[in-house]
């Protein structure tokens, strides 16, 4: 799969869940999502290793 997140792209050559992803890049679960080619995933759903993702981190103010 391909992966971008913050101007980085990554390659795997496996499918994995989500949440497996995150932890691979060291990212926060809570802090990101996963878009796979332009839907929104859950971080427990099964990611193809031909798919296109791209991870976008959460801000919030207040």
């Amino acid at each position: 799969m391909l992966v971008k997140y913050d101007y980085k792209t990554y390659q795997f050559d496996e499918s994995m869940r989500g949440y497996e992803l995150l932890k691979k890049l060291g990212l926060n679960p809570e802090e990101h999502l996963i878009i796979v080619d332009g839907e929104l995933y859950t971080e427990d759903r099964v990611i193809r290793k031909d798919k296109e993702v791209l991870i976008v981190k959460v801000t919030s103010s207040g």
